[in-house]
């Protein structure tokens, strides 16, 4: 899948998963805006693509995810949401994350 097919899917889709092939291209066209390590489940990046923000993560079974988001700010928030549940994880809460919700 090219990057503007993602675009075009991701703009009627809440999230989408795409293969490392996908992913490398993705990363290649995108500025990355924000990186960490979740120490659990890969990387969780934030990416501007032509002025669109999307959040990319990964599940604990390496299957990659992109979202769309409407703005920066809403995106830093996912990922602090979910870098304080990885955060959790690591303390034994039984947490699980529902990484297509």
């Amino acid at each position: 899948m090219n990057i503007s097919e993602l675009m075009t899917e991701l703009s009627s889709s809440d999230s989408m998963a795409i293969d490392r092939e996908t992913l490398a291209g993705l990363l290649e066209a995108a500025e990355v805006l924000r990186q960490d390590d979740t120490c659990i489940a890969g990387m969780i990046r934030i990416l501007s693509v032509g002025g669109a923000i999307l959040v990319q993560e990964e599940t604990p079974d390496r299957e990659v995810l992109t979202r769309g988001m409407a703005t920066r700010e809403d995106a830093d928030t996912f990922v602090n949401d979910r870098l304080e549940i990885y955060e959790r994880m690591w303390d034994g809460c039984g947490c699980k994350i529902n990484y297509f919700d």
